[in-house]
């Protein structure tokens, strides 16, 4: 039972300093715990932003991060950065009349993730299902894996109810290491692992019993 005490709290590390654990409810209703580092704005609507910022400028320890967004009536992809930049969440830096994102700099509590070793070189998409797989891009540049790319500035994609949106930090010029390609840097979604409640329970007696143990067997002074 001590074990499993240890265990869970080692899995813990490699979650950012200010993740919270999120039942997202999807548009599709394939919902997913997500690690969440932080929360803006206000209203009946919500989305979540995924940003993998992959080995650029690192190595990370945790490369992959997601924010909610929260808004009523119609709202673009640029409002959503504008309002974590704004809020000091991140700091945002665009291109073309904010048309174009050049970069995102963030920190999590423990390093500070960037990608302006190449301003600009990011894979922008969005999916209703938190379990959607990122991909290369298809022939038409619709798709990237299961994702829906973005066909316009980030200032023209609407932002839909129950939706992730990604930003994934890529290579347009440079070289991958490795002899690897784009196709080997895909975006993850930081799913979290959220115990049982059965689990909790167990650890919860295991510690009490193993604190009574040590009470038992301590010498009185």
């Amino acid at each position: 039972m001590k074990r499993i005490v240890c265990l869970m709290a080692v899995s813990g590390c490699a979650v950012s300093a200010m993740a919270d654990p999120y039942y997202f409810q999807s548009a599709s209703g394939q919902n997913a715990w997500l690690n969440i580092d932080a929360w803006t704005g206000s209203g009946a609507n919500q989305a979540v932003l995924v940003v993998d910022w992959q080995f650029m400028g690192g190595p990370y320890q945790t490369e992959s991060h997601a924010f909610g967004f929260r808004w009523d009536g119609t709202a673009y992809e640029s409002d959503m950065l504008n309002a974590f930049n704004d809020a000091g969440i991140f700091t945002v830096t665009s291109g073309y009349g904010g048309a174009f994102l050049e970069n995102i700099v963030y920190n999590d509590g423990t390093e500070t993730l960037s990608h302006a070793d190449e301003l600009g070189s990011w894979d922008l998409a969005s999916t209703d299902n938190p379990h959607a797989q990122w991909g290369a891009m298809n022939g038409d540049y619709t798709k990237l894996g299961d994702w829906n790319a973005n066909q316009a500035g980030y200032d023209q994609e609407l932002l839909q109810n129950g939706t992730l949106d990604g930003i994934n930090a890529i290579l347009w010029f440079g070289s991958y290491p490795d002899g690897k390609t784009i196709d080997d840097y895909p975006l993850n979604v930081p799913l979290a692992v959220v115990p049982e409640p059965t689990a909790l329970a167990l650890c919860a007696v295991g510690g009490g019993l193993f604190l009574l143990r040590r009470t038992r067997t301590t010498p009185i002074a």
